[in-house]
């Protein structure tokens, strides 16, 4: 290489150099310094956005099993099928299970994933902490579901539209909070959210954007102040017990899971870390599939109302606004028979068709935004509907 070559790779060098530090400056400067933390977290590790294996990324909270009751086995044996198979290829899928009548009829795993594997369920986990609501009311710990947010966030007592707020509203997505849902921008309060390891800070330093109960607006931040009030309600009536523990003794330990689970903290509890709320419960299939048991019989476990029966109709009905949500849960009213399902980032799904007393779980790595979108869900959960029902034999 020749003096003038070396020369001008130095000079780029010098001046890529010289970017790099005043990028760096400019995301510390301007709070947008969490941008390294989701690079190395997503890019660096060979994603594009959050991935169902991250916990490994976060600070985790144990959710404890008791004594474990494995599901009822009734399989068919029948395959999937050659559509249904293609599309969970083409979605990665890590596992797919039917229940019928409480009974498991189809179970499959797919390479490197078992029935142990427990992955990041995404936005599945809010309609977990909408049943935490739920408990919490059952107890007494809180008067009613709409109970105003201020009592227990007490920054928004004040605000002209957050006093008017009730917790149900944050879980019917109706509640006005200002947030801009994005999971690919690399600077917005949804990235910060994930990977700036201060859940309460992000969302509660965002203000109303429109009165209360006005409009439905889906928002991981409306959940995750939801779990803040939660985590207050929790400080107050019952100290030193977590969101993650509240999880374990009232519905983990009580459905019988097989195997414990966990929950991805902001930061780690010893820096006051808490439970991200709206989007990072680690579970696996069949604890998926019990809690979507669990629901299809309006709250009650072995003769045990772990929720009010009358808060379950309220998640599974709209809530107000549109057909297609009701509190934490999605809904396709319009499909026969009809189906509310949880649903998560990159194709997590917990589908309960009452009509069929039937629970299909499809977790994976994947989901293709192309397919056709019914108002409220996409395509692929309609034809996990209909496969779920050939193989319950319906």
């Amino acid at each position: 290489m020749s003096t003038g070559s070396r020369r001008w790779l130095n000079r780029v060098a010098v001046s890529l150099g010289g970017l790099f530090v005043v990028a760096v400056v400019a995301l510390q400067l301007t709070g947008h310094s969490y941008f390294w933390t989701a690079l190395r977290y997503t890019y660096l590790q060979g994603h594009t956005t959050a991935h169902i294996d991250d916990a490994r990324n976060f600070a985790q909270a144990p959710i404890v099993a008791g004594s474990p009751t494995p599901w009822t086995q009734r399989a068919t044996g029948e395959p999937v099928s050659a559509q249904t198979a293609s599309l969970l290829a083409s979605q990665k899928a890590s596992a797919f299970l039917v229940a019928h009548q409480g009974a498991l009829v189809h179970e499959a795993y797919f390479a490197p994933y078992s029935a142990e594997s427990r992955t990041n369920v995404f936005s599945v986990t809010k309609t977990v902490t909408t049943m935490l609501l739920g408990r919490a009311v059952q107890e007494g710990l809180i008067p009613s579901a709409e109970d105003p947010l201020g009592r227990w966030v007490t920054s928004y007592a004040q605000h002209p539209l957050g006093q008017k707020a009730t917790l149900l509203q944050f879980s019917g997505m109706t509640s006005g909070h200002a947030w801009n849902e994005n999971y690919y921008l690399p600077l917005n309060e949804t990235t910060e959210l994930y990977f700036g390891g201060d859940a309460a800070g992000t969302v509660l330093r965002m203000g109303f954007e429109a009165e209360p109960g006005s409009r439905y607006e889906y928002s991981s931040g409306s959940t995750q102040v939801l779990g803040v009030a939660l985590k207050n309600v929790l400080a107050e009536k019952l100290p030193g017990v977590t969101l993650s523990d509240y999880l374990s003794s009232r519905l983990w330990q009580p459905l019988g899971m097989e195997g414990d689970a966990s929950w991805s903290l902001d930061r780690p509890r010893a820096a006051g870390g808490m439970e991200m709320t709206y989007c990072c419960l680690n579970a696996t299939a069949r604890q998926l599939a019990r809690l979507g048991q669990l629901l299809l019989q309006k709250g009650n476990w072995q003769g045990q109302q772990l929720l009010p029966e009358s808060f379950v109709e309220t998640m599974t009905q709209s809530n107000g606004h549109v057909p297609f949500y009701g509190h934490g849960l999605w809904r396709d009213p319009d499909h026969r028979p009809g189906f509310y399902f949880m649903q998560g980032h990159l194709g997590q799904y917990v589908i309960v068709v009452p009509e069929a007393q039937l629970v299909i779980v499809k977790m994976g790595a994947r989901r293709d935004k192309a397919f056709t979108r019914y108002p409220g869900s996409l395509q692929e959960v309609r034809q996990y509907v209909a496969e779920g029902m050939r193989l319950a034999g319906l």
